[in-house]
């Protein structure tokens, strides 16, 4: 099928996923880092965002048994990276989408996170014990903490560590990039 033929009618959010298939004949189809489209009738997957012919698979959901998608947290890399699983990221998470999402400066500040943070994430994956690695956990960790302070807050206390947490999101996203790339051009040099 051509990828144009792919745009009409098939939607997705253009976020990586991981997408596990079984087929009605029992074959268990798995694809990791892929781009995900689907329709009322059809998945249809590729690791290259544009869908090109020879690189996407399409999967009818009248032959499947089983779809289970899978993606990262809804784009918390670094979070995830930082921090892990579990009431940080979850905390965190709830801030975005409960404060930060609803605004237009909020959306524009998420934006760019999911942008520039998956090699941040990366970075801070593979250097856990780098001085970037523990300032933006310990970042991470005081945002969660007052993310779940302002859950039991209202009025103007919440509305203050709303502002205040937007401030730190905006600090730490900036902490983070300068320390990745900090580590990466002292990686180039050695």
């Amino acid at each position: 099928m051509p990828a144009e033929e792919f745009e009409e009618g098939f939607v997705g959010d253009g976020r990586k996923k991981h997408l596990t298939v079984v087929t009605s004949d029992g074959r268990r189809h798995e694809h990791g880092e892929v781009y995900l489209k689907h329709s009322v009738d059809a998945f249809v997957v590729s690791p290259d965002f544009e869908f090109p012919d020879d690189d996407s698979h399409r999967y009818a959901k009248a032959d499947l048994l089983r779809a289970e998608i899978k993606q990262h947290h809804s784009a918390c890399f670094v979070t995830t990276a930082a921090a892990g699983e579990g009431p940080t990221l979850d905390a965190l998470r709830g801030f975005r989408d409960g404060a930060m999402t609803p605004t237009a400066t909020g959306r524009a500040l998420v934006a760019v996170y999911e942008r520039v943070s998956p090699p941040i994430a990366t970075t801070i994956a593979e250097h856990p014990d780098s001085r970037t690695a523990r300032t933006v956990q310990w970042l991470v960790e005081r945002c969660a903490t007052l993310a779940r302070r302002r859950e039991a807050q209202s009025g103007l206390a919440r509305r203050a560590l709303s502002v205040l947490l937007t401030l730190l999101y905006v600090v730490g996203v900036a902490l983070a990039l300068a320390g990745h790339l900090l580590i990466r051009v002292r990686e180039r040099v050695e």
